[in-house]
């Protein structure tokens, strides 16, 4: 179908969050042109998420528009899962949002707008953070709960999942596969996406297409942010080398990233203190980027650490 969009879900023991997912997509307005096909993989055994998705069905059962497929892959692997969506989608659209979000109402819609007008293969949508009450100010500050999406059309550089489309016009299904190596560690999206921008399709911010994410007071803190950072500047380095096939060129970003690692965290570790005393937001940005370059040297030793627990 040519108006089919696909939506791929993800989902591991978010009962609560799903169905406010669901809802918010069912409440997508000025698509009335196309159809959607929603896909839950559900990633715990318990399959926690099936009764959530039953509920749903029934919301949806006068609405020819929707439709609704359900699945559970059993080993701990986001990968794997993610995989299992796009094997399950048959539009020639695909929508990936995570199960910790919600779609503001005209996220769709916009996605679909961007990508038309300035012809793009994959568009990159706005996330924004969602904070329980007793949140400390300069927690909500940190940079690692945003992004720095540039205005509707510019080239975009986020390489995630959370609200962001494919057009399966330009861009065939059988090369969207996130590798299995990063399903315990994360940073398969980052991976897919680099490789995906490597072959030269067009990458689009879409900032007009909202979505909000939750962030329970578990990851809320210091301690959390420090682990996402690190991860994130090792799977940036991770993906750099491993997109390389050349050993020799591989061997030379190895020792770039090993020493620009170590100087950038240095660096990094001085304009912190530097701003402890009098900005206490700039200094935990600053520290926190310290701690990003910090993880580069250890992909380089192939030291990568574990985002899911299996």
């Amino acid at each position: 179908m040519n108006n089919l969009i696909s939506v791929c879900i993800a989902t591991y023991k978010r009962p609560l969050l799903l169905e406010k997912l669901l809802v918010s997509l069912l409440n997508q307005k000025n698509i009335d042109e196309y159809n959607l096909e929603i896909i839950v993989v559900d990633n715990d055994p318990n399959r926690t998420a099936e009764p959530v998705i039953k509920k749903f069905k029934e919301l949806i059962i006068s609405n020819s528009r929707y439709s609704i497929k359900y699945d559970m892959q059993p080993e701990k692997n986001i990968a794997l899962t993610r995989n299992r969506t796009v094997e399950l989608a048959t539009g020639n659209y695909l929508y990936f949002i995570d199960d910790d979000e919600y779609a503001d109402e005209y996220c769709l819609c916009n996605h679909l707008k961007v990508m038309k007008e300035f012809n793009a293969d994959v568009t990159f949508g706005n996330v924004l953070p969602y904070f329980e009450d007793k949140t400390p100010e300069f927690i909500k500050n940190a940079k690692p709960y945003f992004r720095e999406n540039s205005p509707d059309g510019n080239d975009s550089n986020y390489f995630i999942t959370g609200n962001t489309m494919l057009n399966l016009k330009s861009i065939p299904k059988k090369i969207i596969s996130f590798n299995y190596e990063y399903g315990i560690t994360g940073g398969s999206d980052h991976y897919f996406f680099s490789s995906l921008k490597n072959k030269g399709y067009k990458f689009i911010s879409a900032s007009s297409s909202i979505a909000t994410e939750f962030i329970p007071s578990g990851r809320a803190n210091l301690s959390w942010l420090v682990k996402r950072v690190f991860r994130t500047g090792n799977n940036f380095t991770r993906t750099l080398i491993k997109n390389t096939d050349n050993y020799f060129h591989r061997f030379l970003i190895s020792i770039q990233q090993l020493l620009v690692g170590l100087i950038q965290f240095l660096i990094s570790i001085i304009l912190s203190g530097g701003f402890l005393l009098f900005d206490k937001r700039k200094s935990l940005n600053w520290f926190l980027k310290a701690i990003s370059n910090l993880g580069k040297p250890f992909a380089v030793l192939g030291i990568y650490p574990k985002e899911y627990k299996k």
